[in-house]
Parts: C-alpha cells; sequence; structure tokens
C-alpha cells in the first residue's frame, strides 16, 4: 500500500482493449468494438457470450468501482476507507443486504440467472486474465476477490434499496422533537397547492395543504427513547402528431450525485436475435434504463413513493436470544454478530437484528429501543431483474408495461414511445398498502396497529397511454390527484422543473419538434423561483451602494442561469443565503444541517422540497401573511440579498457587472478515496467545470447541501430516442465512459455534458465497426 501514485502508475493501470483474447467460457467469436469516445458496441452469435463480454468490458473499464459498491453494500469499505467508512458500513450490515441479494438470485428465472452467470464469468475472466489492475489497488494494497452472480444483485441495491424515504422520516421524527409537532406540519405542508401533476398530464393538485399535527405528535411519542439515536430527475415524452417523423419522441435526464466515475456506463448490446442500446450500472448485465431496442425506447425517473416505514420496536435480552414486543407478546429476533475490518485502525464488531418488520438500522438492544426498517425490496425475493430483462426484449409498449410488472424497487416513473406509434407513462414498482400515518416518521411496532396489508395492485398503480394534450413530463412532481385512493407518499419534489418542460413542449406546438428541440429543452435554465424572489428582492426598500447596483442588475434578468450572467450570480449568492435565514427561522438547533455547519441530508431534503418552495409560492403569491410559520418576509428577504451580496464582494469584487455565475458554479467532482488518500487526489479528480443552472431548472445542476454553490448532483446522464430511425439517438454523460485516470475517455464527455451538447447513440453497425477507435475479439480457447 502507498499513499502516493505517479504517471507511470496511472499509464500502467490502462486495460488492452485491441488485441485478441482466448478465454475459457467464450463458445463463438464475440466482437467489442469501442467508438471515439470509449463506448462498447459488442455483438455475439449468442447471449451466454453477450453478457459474458458485457462483464469482460465492463471490468476492463469500470473495476475499482464495481468493486467499491460491492464492499460499500456488504458494509466493507472501512477497508479502503478507514474510520470514515465506520457509520456506513454499520448501517449496511444491519441491511443485511447480502441476504437480500442472495433471495433476489434464488427467484430469478434460469433465463435472468443465465445472464447474471455470464455476466460473472466474464468479469472473472478479466480479473484472472492477468490484465493491470486499476490503479487504485496500489493505493489500498488489495486485489479484487472473485466476481460471484449475487454481486451483480448487491451492487445494484447499493443504488437503490439503499436509498429511499426513511431518512426523511428519521429527520422529521427529530424536527417534530425540536420545535414540536404544530410547527413541523406548518413548514410541512406536503405538495404545494395546484402543483403539476403526471397523471392525468396537464392536471393540477386541486387539494389543500396537509396538516400533520396528530401524526408528528404521535412521532415525537414513538421516539422519545430515541432521540440519541442516528438517523431528481426529468423525462418526457412527446405524441407523433407533434413531431416531424410522425412517430413520437422520448427524453429525459437522471439527476443523482455526480461520482469518480460516473455511476452510469454507456452499452450497446446485440445479438440474432435482439439488440439493446443505453445505460448499465458497472456490476449489473444489461442496460437497464434509459434505453431502447428495435421496438420500444424508455427513460425512467424516481417515483418517489414513500416505501420504506420505520417501526420503533420495544427491544430485550433474554440469555443470548433478542426479543421484540409485538401485541403484548416477546417474540424472538433474529441475531447475529459480525466484525467490520477498518483500514489502518482496529476491527469493530456489530449487532445485526432482525424483526418481523426487518432490520434494525438505529438504536441498540441495551437500550430496550430500536428502528427497524421495513422495506418491499428487502421482504423475500423480487423478480426485479426479470423484469429488466423482459423490457429489453420488449416489442411494444404494451409489452414494456407488463415486463415491469414484477418491478420492485425503488418505484419508478417510466416514460417510453415505441415504433407503434405509442407514447406514455408508467409509474411502477412494490408500494406497500397503509394509511397515510406512517408516512410521517417512526411509528409504534409493538401495537400491531401500523401493519402492511399487502401492495397496491399493478391495475391500479398511476399510468397513462397516449393522452390527449400529446406529451407526458414526469419530473419527480405529484404524480396524482388527493381523490386516488391509495397513499403513495406526503413528500413529493416541486413542480418547477415540470413546468418549464411542459412550457416548452407548448412553445414548439405550432411546428413540428425533433430531436434538437428534444435537447434544447435539456438546456433549459430559466428559473420559476428565481422570477419570485428577484420580484422580492427589487421592491426592498433603501438599497444604496453595491446593494442598490446588484438590484439594478436584477430589473431586466430573463430568470435565465447561463454561466455568465451576473444576475443569475446574485441571485445564486441570495438564494443560497435565504436557505439558511429560513433553516435558521424554522428549525431551531437543527439549522446546522442547512447552514454548513455539518452534513444533514434530511434537513437539506424538508427544505429542498417542503419548506422553501412553501415559502417561494407564498412569497409570489403575497399570502406570507397568512403562513402558519410566522417569518419576518422582508427581514428575510433583505438579510439573504445583502449577505449574498457581501458574499460576492468578498469573493469576486467589487464590481457587479463584472461576476459569473459559472465563477461559483463549477462540479465538484470527487473520487472515493480522495479524502483517505489526499497525496494522490489530484491524480484521481478529474478537472471542474462551469455549468449553467441550478436544482430548480431542468438542467439540474445542484448542491448536496443549500450552504454550497459546488455542482455535486445533476444530470448523470442526458438521452434522447427516436422510433422513426433509432440512429438519431442522443446521449451524453458527465466525465467519460473509462474508470481510469489516465485514459483518454476518463473525462471525454465533461465539456459537452456541461455546455449540454450530446453525442450519437450509434446504432448501424457497419458504421460502428468502420468508425471504431478499437476492436477486440473475445475467442474460444
Amino acid at each position: 500500500m502507498t499513499n502516493q501514485i505517479t504517471e507511470a502508475d496511472l499509464q500502467n493501470a490502462l486495460p488492452d482493449v485491441e488485441s485478441d483474447q482466448k478465454l475459457a467460457g467464450i463458445v463463438a467469436e464475440t466482437t467489442i468494438h469501442r467508438d471515439k469516445w470509449g463506448i462498447p458496441h459488442i455483438a455475439a452469435e449468442n447471449e451466454a457470450d453477450l453478457f459474458f463480454a458485457q462483464g469482460f468490458a465492463t471490468a476492463q473499464d469500470r473495476l475499482f468501482q464495481m468493486d467499491y459498491d460491492r464492499l460499500r453494500c456488504l458494509g466493507r469499505s472501512s477497508e479502503h476507507l478507514g474510520d470514515s467508512g465506520l457509520a456506513q458500513d454499520k448501517l449496511m450490515r444491519r441491511r443485511s443486504l447480502q441476504i437480500v441479494s442472495k433471495r433476489d438470485l434464488d427467484v430469478c428465472s434460469p433465463e435472468a440467472k443465465a445472464m447474471i452467470t455470464a455476466y460473472t464469468a466474464g468479469v472473472n475472466a478479466y480479473i484472472e486474465s492477468g490484465a493491470p489492475l486499476p490503479v487504485e489497488y496500489k493505493l489500498t494494497g488489495t486485489k479484487p476477490e472473485k466476481w460471484e452472480d449475487w454481486h451483480c444483485i448487491l451492487v445494484y441495491k447499493v443504488r437503490n434499496t439503499a436509498e429511499g424515504s426513511f431518512q426523511a422520516k428519521l429527520w422529521l421524527a427529530k424536527l417534530a422533537a425540536e420545535i414540536g409537532p404544530e410547527r413541523t406540519a406548518a413548514v410541512s405542508p406536503g405538495s404545494q397547492p395546484n402543483a403539476l401533476m403526471t397523471v392525468p398530464p396537464g392536471a393540477e393538485y386541486s387539494g389543500g395543504a396537509l396538516n400533520a399535527i396528530e401524526e408528528l405528535t404521535n412521532v415525537v411519542n414513538a421516539t422519545e427513547s430515541l432521540r440519541e439515536t442516528d438517523g431528481g430527475s426529468n423525462g418526457w415524452a412527446i405524441s407523433g402528431d407533434r413531431t416531424e417523423s410522425g412517430l413520437p419522441l422520448v427524453a429525459g435526464d437522471s439527476h443523482r450525485g455526480l461520482e469518480v466515475p460516473n455511476v452510469y456506463y454507456q452499452v450497446h448490446l446485440k445479438t440474432p436475435e435482439f439488440q439493446t442500446l443505453g445505460h448499465s450500472i458497472p456490476g449489473v448485465p444489461m442496460a437497464m434504463h434509459f434505453a431502447h431496442n428495435d421496438f420500444v425506447g424508455w427513460g425512467m425517473t424516481h417515483g418517489g413513493a414513500d416505501t420504506q416505514d420505520l417501526f420503533v420496536e420495544q427491544l430485550r435480552r433474554t440469555g443470548t436470544k433478542v426479543e421484540y414486543l409485538f401485541k403484548d407478546n416477546w417474540l424472538e429476533a433474529v441475531r447475529s454478530v459480525e466484525k467490520i475490518s477498518v483500514r489502518n485502525g482496529e476491527s469493530e464488531e456489530v449487532e445485526i437484528v432482525e424483526t418481523h418488520h426487518g432490520p434494525i438500522i438505529s438504536g441498540s438492544v441495551d437500550s430496550g429501543w430500536g428502528i427497524a426498517i421495513s422495506d418491499p425490496g428487502s421482504r423475500g425475493g423480487t423478480k426485479w431483474v426479470d423484469a429488466a430483462y423482459a423490457a429489453m426484449k420488449s416489442q411494444s409498449a404494451d409489452e414494456l408495461e407488463k415486463a415491469f410488472d414484477t418491478w420492485t424497487d425503488r418505484v419508478n416513473n417510466y416514460p417510453y414511445a415505441d415504433v407503434h406509434g405509442n407514447f406514455g407513462y408508467l409509474f411502477k414498482g412494490l408500494v406497500p398498502v397503509r394509511t397515510g400515518t406512517n408516512g410521517w416518521g417512526p411509528i409504534p411496532g409493538w401495537t400491531g396497529e401500523n401493519e402492511w396489508n399487502g401492495f397496491i395492485p399493478n391495475a391500479e398503480l398511476p399510468r397513462s397511454k397516449n393522452p390527449d394534450c400529446g406529451w407526458i413530463v414526469t419530473c419527480n412532481q405529484r404524480v396524482v390527484g388527493e381523490d386516488y385512493e391509495h397513499y403513495l407518499t406526503h413528500l413529493y419534489g416541486t413542480d418547477y422543473r415540470a413546468r418549464r418542460i411542459r412550457d416548452r413542449i407548448e412553445d414548439i406546438s405550432d411546428r413540428k419538434a425533433t430531436v434538437a428541440d428534444m435537447s434544447s429543452i435539456h438546456a433549459d435554465t430559466v428559473s420559476i423561483p428565481a422570477i419570485v424572489l428577484s420580484s422580492a428582492i427589487r421592491e426592498l426598500p433603501a438599497l444604496d451602494g453595491i446593494y442598490s447596483a446588484a438590484a439594478g442588475l436584477l430589473e431586466s434578468w430573463d430568470h435565465d442561469l447561463k454561466e455568465d450572467s451576473s444576475a443569475a450570480a446574485i441571485y445564486g449568492a441570495s438564494s443560497r443565503e435565504l436557505n439558511k435565514q429560513l433553516a435558521l427561522a424554522a428549525y431551531g438547533s437543527l439549522a446546522g444541517g442547512v447552514t454548513g455547519e455539518y452534513v444533514d441530508a434530511g434537513a437539506e431534503d424538508q427544505l429542498r422540497r417542503q419548506l422553501k418552495p412553501d415559502f417561494i409560492r407564498r412569497l409570489g403569491e403575497g399570502s406570507l401573511g397568512e403562513a402558519p410559520y410566522g417569518f419576518d418576509t422582508t427581514a428575510l428577504v433583505s438579510n439573504a440579498f445583502k449577505a449574498g451580496v457581501d458574499y460576492l464582494v468578498d469573493r469576486l469584487g467589487d464590481d457587479a457587472s463584472r461576476w459569473r455565475w459559472g465563477d461559483l458554479h463549477k462540479t465538484g467532482h470527487v473520487h472515493p478515496l480522495s479524502g483517505a488518500f489526499p497525496e494522490a487526489a489530484d491524480q484521481l479528480n478529474p478537472p471542474k467545470v462551469e455549468a449553467s443552472g441550478d436544482g430548480d431548472v431542468p438542467f439540474a445542476s445542484g448542491s448536496p447541501t443549500p450552504a454550497e454553490f459546488a455542482i455535486k448532483t445533476g444530470p448523470v446522464n442526458r438521452y434522447i430516442h427516436d422510433p422513426s430511425n433509432w440512429s438519431n439517438g442522443r446521449w451524453i454523460v458527465p466525465l467519460g465512459s473509462s474508470g481510469h485516470p489516465a485514459s483518454p475517455h476518463f473525462a471525454d464527455q465533461q465539456n459537452m455534458w456541461a455546455t449540454i451538447e450530446t453525442i450519437p447513440q450509434l446504432w448501424d453497425w457497419l458504421e460502428i465497426a468502420g468508425d471504431a477507435e478499437s476492436t477486440q475479439r473475445l475467442l474460444a480457447e
């Protein structure tokens, strides 16, 4: 193990992507063409060879990322990161995702299992080939362990099952205990009145704000003994009646944390029976999402459904056993103890306890209390792999919908379009049937009053096929109206991005839309909240000096967050300070998660989805005097604006006309080993680039905490699928195809991503072979 790497180390880690490889496990010659961006286009004579080659090619480009995700999900990241990985590892061990993954593998169909086995064989063929290992292994002094079939499912789990709604519930419980149920209810109104909904397309939410005082009071009571414990995407489709080709178009982008390398890996797969192109997760076969085959294309956004409940359990030890109370009876829990190895530190033991609700993720047996997480993806085996496999081979929109009937975690929104002229929207996944009481925070597990009653039947999940309005838009906004019979969630995202995309689609209704028009929607950076806040700033009284000059720049501003805009910088700085002011006014001692004193994802999420949108809505309507939380509006806006201007003067100088949003708003990609190996950080981290937008616009380039400007979340892909001619499709990712810092494809898409350009989705195999940067044949031994 070393703390430093040289340029020679970086170069020596690059894989050979050109020489023929004779490998056990290959039946017939299989070809990997890599295009000018290093994206693999794989052609095979049979499925087994196809997925073997996908595993081999992915390992060539992303082996360390796959391995790191595997260790994270197994609760072993401390082996690389040291003490900084311990908290995450303890949670992952308690989630028992190894058991969950093996259950999912057990229920896979024979075809899906064969696909996974072939992919695994390809990964291991690369590991065992004697090829150079990624440079990260030189830093950690480790080697990759053998890949196993269930690891393919495991590394998907770390991106999905390990996420969800439970963090927000834990934080609401803390907030209710801090400021009281009444004030927590006031700053958590649920969906905003008149929010644009997904289904039916174009309709607005007509229900009122939620009032959860009683539910939140119960949350406070249920968590009394646990106070000390821890605890966005765009997609749209438009009708062929609106397009130049006469067939529909589907487009979008997925918003996640910006990782090194990127979370998604572009790939194109072909056998004589089918072909597909899309974005894969390294370590998982297929192109699961944001993909198309010869017949249908689809995107994906997070459905936002609340599918994870938190049950407060009463616990006790009885000899060597652990028991929990349920309906006045003490039941035996499943218990084990595991040891976590820590780089440069002592090993630590973690006790793993599971009730019938799920694993205990917070609290302790010795305290007598714990929180169990109940998750559809962890209750027995689920057939999500078969759903993705069937979707990959679907030949129409109807077959795609049927394929996703067995989709599990997380719940997703799927915009789609097919070659038969159909377009629409699907909401798919397992959503437990229970009351909305479960949605406000941890609930008593010992009473039996909050149990699940099965799952919402597929036939009752929201959907829309070929709507008369000619479009669908899904951007994490409210899905359905107040008359929908099932509880989905209290905490939808805002409708800002959905409204902008809806408006952009309507703006081109007087002519026929093209792929270029879809790309222009990706590029939209006009901010709805900026319209409101900049207007309020301009109305502030008695501004002088630099404050008057800054406010004057907002007078003629078009509210477009372009990187070269001075007004955008003023708004961005003021908005950041408003986040802090709102948190200080609303959250009491928990405001530090927004002001930047510490990281608190729950605080950031509540502010972004609930408190700030409600404040902005009331500010625009002039109804803040009626707000139940009693803020001094003028003081909040004035303090935020002046603090923002002061920050800009200190950082960019006192000439407001020279301020630029792009000077503040730059990417902040950080390699996962940078913190543990700071001497190597400059070689592992990609260059920073400036970009337009923020978290409220279609180009959703945001920050993980409201106190930052660095872009650390945003579109981790963009895609446009054209069923009239799949070769017209476009795509892009941040960074590039390769995970090797010395590769020319480590970050060759980054500047295009930042300036909202795209590259072609190559589909014609003569063109692919003729223009390939490299071609590698995998041959039978």
